[in-house]
């Protein structure tokens, strides 16, 4: 007999703390209203030299880095020879374009989105020292 009472207030405490830390997570973390128009459609990812993964294509071969910050700085930073040797690991005019517009796409799309203007810039860019 003692068993199953136990048992049922154990079951009764944790389902209150349960619920009480979710009520508590829901005050900390308030729900945050998205930012994203969903009147404009999100571009397919543009193709990368030899399909490479996008962190790789991104940081490695263009070099914006991690966030605004990253983006920016590649942009104030590149020069021609950066641009030759993204030739030479494959990428190319149309694949920069191509990513500049998918980049304006989704600053317009994502207004939240703090990075894309700065890598949409830096693709015009690369797109311009070709």
């Amino acid at each position: 007999m003692f068993k199953p009472v136990l048992l049922s207030s154990f079951l009764l405490t944790v389902a209150t703390a349960s619920f009480a830390d979710l009520h508590l997570s829901e005050k900390i973390r308030p729900q945050v209203n998205s930012l994203v128009n969903t009147k404009i459609e999100r571009l397919p990812i543009p193709p990368t030299p030899n399909n490479m993964n996008l962190p790789e294509f991104g940081q490695g071969i263009i070099g914006w880095g991690t966030g605004p910050d990253g983006a920016q700085a590649r942009f104030f930073n590149i020069t021609q020879a950066d641009v030759e040797t993204m030739k030479q690991e494959g990428l190319t005019l149309e694949m920069s374009q191509t990513w500049q517009n998918f980049y304006e796409n989704e600053a317009l799309r994502n207004p939240g989105n703090p990075t894309a203007p700065f890598r949409a810039q830096l693709m015009e860019k690369i797109a311009s020292l070709w």
